[in-house]
């Protein structure tokens, strides 16, 4: 049997570890749909992975089941760095871009939308390549405002793609653009989404169609090859314009088969779609759940936002101290009944159950310890339940309902003697 040949990993590189270290560096987006009504923009949400393509899952499955800190859990593992969360209600789509794992979340209103078929339905020439979406587009925002809102707008928008290192880039990889413009009167953001292509200036158009194509015309019925270029060319496509001089450029570098390095092009924008209109209506911090820095239609005032904070505050000691409760009645009732099970085996004559010396993890348990730490946990939650007595939130209403609770506690239980 032939030896196998050996694999140089001292000296040489590896070309997909270099390429997996690369992309760990880039934003990833991970866009998926929520609520109740996430069919309704399941269509949109499949065009804007088209969008987010290569950097993101386009095959992600989500169900109604999964929650939101579900998709946190993962996005650190998978190098996530945003989440796209599309919403429907009855009478509003909304958007929503969150940095992970801590925020801050921005919330777009949709006010109409546009998918990538209706868009291609209204060209005579569509365009959208295969090979476009193996490289991540470029980014071109404008109009965008000084403010604080704005502002983080823009570093949301820049961030979700890769940068671009001008020395470094090739001009192949550059087939696609994301525009985002800000429209300061209506205070809505346009966005849009195109392929890039370079076409040669003063060829023939028959010509460029001929070296566009990657199927030979039939000449079948033409006695000479001049008669297919004189014959009558059709009306321009819907891409292409009117051939600007501000749209001529010279070429570094090979862009496509036809578009070479020291040539002059004309660079051709073809809309792909989705196009949506959209509108920043709040900003908060961490995942959706945070506190509210910006929003389009309530403005609070500083007490108000003072007295909404220390609410907060006081519904997290109150999860604590039900959470201490709970878990001190679990305790409480897994003794009472190995109390009333030992009570009924010492009726029988039986001998009593004797506590296992190993615990759950096969250790050996300390026993003394176990009761000293049962001490001190019912200790605590005495102080923390005579604390919580003696403040503002135990009202009469409060008091009414651990009062019943007690006088349920005291009633007597089948088995008790």
């Amino acid at each position: 049997m032939a030896k196998t040949r050996r694999k140089k990993r001292r000296t040489h590189v590896d070309a997909s570890a270099a390429e997996r270290a690369g992309a760990k560096e880039c934003p990833r987006a991970l866009v998926f749909a929520r609520g109740r009504k996430a069919d309704a923009v399941s269509d949109l949400r499949d065009d804007v992975r088209r969008v987010m393509e290569p950097h993101t899952a386009k095959n992600l499955k989500e169900s109604k089941s999964n929650k939101l800190k579900d998709f946190v859990q993962v996005s650190g593992p998978l190098g996530i760095s945003h989440f796209v969360m599309l919403s429907s209600s009855d009478a509003n789509k909304y958007l929503k871009i969150a940095k992970t794992p801590r925020g801050p979340t921005l919330t777009f209103k949709i006010h109409s939308f546009s998918l990538a078929r209706e868009v291609a339905a209204t060209q005579k020439n569509p365009r959208n390549p295969a090979k476009a979406f193996l490289s991540p587009p470029l980014v071109v925002l404008n109009n965008f405002g000084d403010e604080a809102h704005q502002k983080l707008a823009t570093i949301t928008f820049q961030n979700m793609f890769p940068p671009i290192n001008v020395r470094k880039v090739k001009l192949s990889t550059c087939q696609r653009a994301v525009l985002v413009d800000y429209d300061a009167k209506a205070k809505r953001f346009q966005f849009r989404h195109y392929s890039i292509n370079a076409v040669p200036v003063g060829a023939n158009k028959k010509l460029k169609k001929l070296l566009q194509s990657r199927n030979a015309p039939d000449l079948g019925e033409l006695q000479d090859v001049s008669e297919f270029f004189d014959k009558r060319v059709g009306d321009a496509s819907d891409s292409e314009g009117s051939d600007d001089e501000s749209r001529r450029v010279h070429l570094t570098q090979d862009f496509n088969r036809i578009a070479h390095a020291d040539s002059t092009s004309k660079i051709v924008l073809s809309e792909i779609g989705p196009r949506m209109e959209l509108e920043l209506v709040k900003v908060e911090e961490g995942m959706c759940d945070g506190r509210v820095l910006y929003h389009a239609y309530v403005k609070k005032t500083a007490d108000e936002i003072k007295t909404l904070e220390q609410k907060k505050v006081d519904r997290e000691k109150l999860r604590k101290k039900r959470r201490l409760e709970q878990e001190a009645n679990v305790k409480r009732k897994n003794r009472e009944k190995e109390a009333r099970a030992d009570a009924e085996r010492e009726r029988q004559g039986k001998p009593g159950k004797k506590k296992s010396p190993l615990d759950e993890y096969g250790n050996e348990r300390d026993l003394e310890g176990e009761k000293e730490d049962d001490a001190k946990w019912a200790a605590a939650f005495e102080k923390e339940e005579r604390e919580w007595r003696e403040g503002d939130e135990y009202d009469a209403k409060t008091k009414s309902i651990v009062a019943a609770g007690a006088r349920r506690s005291k009633r007597p239980r089948r088995g008790d003697d």
